[in-house]
């Protein structure tokens, strides 16, 4: 067998947030944080790559799982329609930033401290 390469290895940790259905993770909180910056569903899902009905999709089943309303839509007008996110969604996604980016910094020391090459060169 041969031994394992730890150089350049590589980790990735996808975090969700949930009650009973994981519902809410990298993806919802991608879709929020472009709602914000855009004001637009429609173009939160085309920056994404994704189709109308899956984005509405995952926001509505996170929405049913966390039981808070994330974002508002307003449709059509003068001006096209426009999107927010909610009080909650707000509350929600920054806590969900804060939370994932600490965890990041965790991890990735731990990863460091057992996959660092100098620490398995020394063993």
């Amino acid at each position: 067998m041969n031994k394992i390469n730890y150089e350049n290895l590589n980790y990735d940790i996808k975090i969700k947030i949930y009650h009973d259905q994981k519902d809410f993770g990298p993806g919802v909180a991608k879709i929020m944080e472009l709602i914000r910056e855009t004001g637009t569903l429609s173009e939160a899902y085309r920056a994404m790559e994704m189709s109308s009905s899956k984005a509405w999709k995952i926001i509505k089943k996170a929405e049913k799982d966390l039981g808070i309303k994330l974002i508002d839509t307003v449709t059509g007008g003068a001006g096209g329609g426009k999107s927010t996110l909610t009080k909650e969604g707000e509350d929600f996604l920054d806590r969900y930033i804060s939370f994932s980016n600490e965890l990041e910094n965790i991890a990735k020391e731990l990863f460091n401290k057992h996959f660092s090459c100098d620490i398995i060169n020394k063993r």
